[in-house]
């Protein structure tokens, strides 16, 4: 399974300059939980990190800094993880573990296309692991009633 297939292909971008609020209301109105940031590069625009709500209630509600002042830069992780989309899970489980990371921003040639979330992941394997107990199940009930799977024919 390619990463492309299970990723969130919507990348929400966010200058380094807007506030955390600015911030939790694309959250809000684009349903994510991460952004990637950006800042000028050139005459387009590149990323530089990502910020999540977590980074948000962490690094600035439960430190008592008004989200209205501080900004994306003050407290998103600087530097991204990537992957390429046309990249396999077992790629994608390797750099979020050898980095640290439950987010990876998802390439294609140089530009962010989207984000793979743990959670992303988490659904494309239980996903295949239901797949897997129903063809389990099928078996047994199978061989419990005494019904012989049809040949296969060429």
């Amino acid at each position: 399974m390619r990463i492309e297939e299970i990723c969130s292909l919507s990348a929400v971008h966010i200058p380094h300059t807007c506030t955390l609020r600015d911030a939790a209301v694309q959250m809000r109105d684009r349903h994510v939980g991460a952004l990637v940031v950006t800042e000028p590069f050139g005459g387009s625009q590149r990323a530089i990190g990502i910020v999540t709500d977590r980074d948000i209630v962490l690094e600035s509600t439960a430190a008592g800094v008004a989200p209205g002042q501080a900004t994306v830069a003050d407290v998103m992780t600087r530097g991204v993880v990537a992957i390429g989309k046309d990249a396999g899970i077992d790629d994608a489980l390797q750099a979020m573990l050898a980095h640290g990371v439950r987010r990876l921003a998802v390439t294609d040639a140089e530009s962010v296309v989207g984000v793979l979330s743990l959670d992303d992941l988490v659904d494309a394997l239980g996903s295949q692991w239901n797949m897997l107990a129903s063809v389990l199940h099928n078996e047994r009930e199978r061989e419990r009633s005494g019904s012989v799977q049809s040949p296969l024919h060429p």
